[in-house]
């Protein structure tokens, strides 16, 4: 988006939403929600605060395409949190962090269709290393290239994290991922942007491979994450070890 376009405090909300190619600025989506049905406390409303499970849903619909998530908890009349806002926010807090401690490709085989100039500096065990500095990218040629895990045995998950590599720009324009299964790939998510983050969210899948095909691009894409992750399971451990 060119922003000379505009005048401060003036926003076109088509263009926000979709973003001009080639822009000269990248201008990340703000996702605003309160906790209770309004901004300001009312103790009315008590008994009204956004579940754990509402609250994921809207991180996955807000930080996993790609914006941030601002979550509005007001003060009550003693100037403190209410332990029902207290309550969901922390468990909130806890289901995030159980999901994305351990990234069950870390230790996985990747490799690539492509690498930019054969060059280790653009290899794509870059998307393991746990660094946003660092990135996999193929030759400027190749627009629709692969990249696959190969894991050192079977592993169940229901999210997948993938990043572009923010300072040469949002790149992809859709992509796909597969499972091996039954001697085969198969298909289970698809989508367009990918951006600062994407995260796909769904049933468990267990397997053993999992491939990520960039299927169009604006120019050579360039990723800094491919992660696997599980969810902890309703009473305790995660979706990986049930």
């Amino acid at each position: 988006m060119n922003v000379a376009d505009f005048y401060p405090g003036d926003a076109d909300e088509k263009r926000l939403n979709s973003g001009d190619r080639p822009g000269t600025h990248w201008l990340p989506p703000e996702c605003d929600v309160s906790i209770r049905p309004g901004w300001f406390y009312h103790a009315s409303e008590d008994s009204k605060v956004k579940t754990p499970d509402k609250l994921l849903d809207l991180y996955y619909k807000s930080v996993g395409r790609g914006g941030s998530f601002l979550i509005n908890l007001p003060p009550d009349r003693r100037g403190l949190l209410h332990e029902n806002d207290v309550k969901a926010i922390g468990e909130f807090g806890k289901r995030i962090n159980a999901t994305f401690s351990i990234n069950l490709a870390k230790d996985a085989k990747i490799t690539a269709s492509n690498t930019r100039g054969n060059d280790m500096q653009f290899a794509p065990a870059n998307l393991l290393d746990d660094k946003r500095s660092s990135y996999w990218s193929p030759d400027d040629a190749i627009l629709t290239p692969e990249v696959t895990l190969e894991l050192k045995q079977p592993v169940t998950f229901n999210v997948v994290s993938v990043r572009e590599f923010l300072p040469l720009g949002q790149r992809i324009e859709a992509w796909a991922l597969d499972r091996w299964e039954g001697g085969k790939w198969v298909e289970f998510a698809k989508g367009e942007s990918i951006g600062n983050r994407r995260l796909w969210r769904g049933a468990p899948i267990t397997t053993q491979q999992v491939r990520l095909r960039i299927v169009k691009a604006a120019a050579s894409p360039a990723l800094s994450e491919f992660g696997l992750f599980a969810e902890p399971a309703p009473g305790g451990g995660t979706a990986a070890n049930q």
